[in-house]
């Protein structure tokens, strides 16, 4: 248990890093483009081209994983994330920001891939769902604490020092992390035969098949409901924006709930227990979403029960989204790298099609995205393999 920690909790550190990127920023938007003069499409293009960067990323440090090492990729894509950020810093204009952003969502992918990678090469499967439950508890926090301490950050400094704060935490962790991380054992290597071979193998691997899409469905359903919600809770429920922010604050906080509980049970429990009892919450929460939108609730009602729903969904989440990858990355075996790559690509793949999906709809209130979240848990659940 000592060396998980040691070894979980500065990749948790890594992965969050890379979402503060995106997150810090958010406020500092509006001030970045007056003074630099740039359009409103100019600069909410730098947070497109960051996630787009990120997603695309996916496969080629996927890739980068099994051919090089997980290490030397996680000091490649730290590099880069700093790197990128000091562009952005010193940006005399919006072209070099967004060259900036573009390193920085390049680099920030590294992370996402290799951290769950490395982490199912040195543990077994048991552990493995813990200590990526405690990354993803790590990564739960950004989105609630990220957009307020970028607020803090325009009112009372430049809006570059958000950038210049993520380039001094990568120089920081990159010692660190090499450090523990160090270099993994002859038996950790991937054999070098499957890094040459490309992603035909997983293609092929249905048990893996199942697992990712299954988790790409249940990140996607997550994600489409956050960027939704903001709409929702001030037409659906005629709140002001202030509700979302304790929707999030609900969501984040079951979220880990789910996920310390994930480490605490799944020896005891299994992972298969963990997935079914997580699935089930979601499954209420889908159910819930759409009675909701039958009985018009709305206002403090309507926002109390969307908060009870959004703690079912999250702690659901938070309960099966790491056994339901270290499924995957255990199917995957020695192809773990391009495993981890290919699942978050599917799963940044199904959050752009969902969010498009309802996005015509959402002007009818909660119905479209409760119906579209119960299908999209549903499909996740009969995905998973028996």
């Amino acid at each position: 248990m000592q060396a998980l920690h040691r070894l979980a909790l500065p990749l948790a550190s890594l992965t969050a890093l890379g979402l503060l990127a995106s997150d810090l920023y958010l406020p500092a938007i509006p001030v970045m483009a007056a003074e630099l003069g740039a359009s409103i499409p100019s600069a909410q293009a730098t947070m497109a081209l960051f996630m787009a960067a990120l997603a695309l990323s996916q496969l080629a440090w996927g890739w980068a994983a099994d051919h090089f090492g997980d290490r030397r990729t996680i000091m490649a894509g730290t590099v880069l994330l700093g790197g990128g950020s000091l562009v952005c810093a010193m940006a005399p204009g919006i072209d070099w920001m967004l060259a900036g952003r573009l390193l920085q969502g390049l680099g920030a992918g590294a992370a996402t891939v290799a951290v769950p990678a490395l982490i199912r090469r040195r543990f077994n499967e048991a552990d493995a769902v813990k200590a990526l439950a405690m990354v993803a508890m790590a990564e739960s926090t950004i989105p609630a604490v990220g957009p307020v301490a970028g607020a803090a950050i325009v009112l009372y400094a430049d809006w570059r020092t958000t950038f210049w704060l993520i380039a001094a935490m990568s120089l920081l962790l990159l010692p660190l992390v090499a450090r523990i991380v160090g270099r993994a054992p002859a038996s950790a290597h991937p054999a070098a035969t499957p890094a040459q071979r490309g992603y035909a193998p997983l293609l092929r691997n249905r048990r893996y098949l199942r697992y990712a899409f299954s988790y790409a469905l249940m990140f996607g359903a997550l994600l489409m409901y956050v960027a939704s919600a903001p709409v929702l809770v001030t037409h659906a429920l005629g709140l002001g924006i202030e509700a979302f922010a304790i929707l999030q604050i609900c969501g984040v906080l079951a979220f880990m709930l789910g996920a310390s509980a994930a480490v605490r049970l799944v020896k005891r429990l299994g992972q298969q227990w963990l997935v079914r009892s997580g699935t089930l919450l979601q499954f209420l929460a889908g159910a819930g979403l759409m009675g909701m939108a039958l009985a018009g609730l709305a206002g403090t009602r309507g926002l109390v029960a969307l908060a009870v729903l959004a703690a079912l969904f999250c702690g659901g989440l938070g309960l099966r989204g790491p056994a339901t990858m270290g499924g995957a990355l255990h199917a995957a075996g020695d192809d773990a790298g391009k495993g981890a790559g290919l699942l978050m690509f599917l799963a940044f793949a199904c959050v752009a099609g969902a969010t498009q999906l309802v996005a015509p709809f959402l002007h009818y209130g909660l119905l479209p995205l409760g119906a579209l979240l119960f299908a999209m848990v549903s499909a996740s659940a009969l995905l998973l393999p028996r």
